[in-house]
């Protein structure tokens, strides 16, 4: 499971997704309210909740 940091769901909470694809693949977030979409690069890094960080890249559309 990856956390993707500096992202909130419409309920406020953090996003988290699970993805089988190793650390250092990119992966696109759609928010849900908007037509927004971000790139997030997986990582090896563990969170205090024990899930793997997910680092913002890029906001697109």
């Amino acid at each position: 499971m990856y956390t993707l940091i500096g992202t909130r769901a419409p309920d406020g909470l953090v996003v988290q997704l699970a993805s089988s694809r190793p650390a250092g693949a990119v992966i696109t977030w759609q928010e849900l309210a908007t037509d927004r979409r971000q790139r997030f690069e997986l990582t090896d890094v563990v969170l205090s909740d024990g899930t793997y960080a997910a680092e913002p890249l890029d906001w697109y559309r």
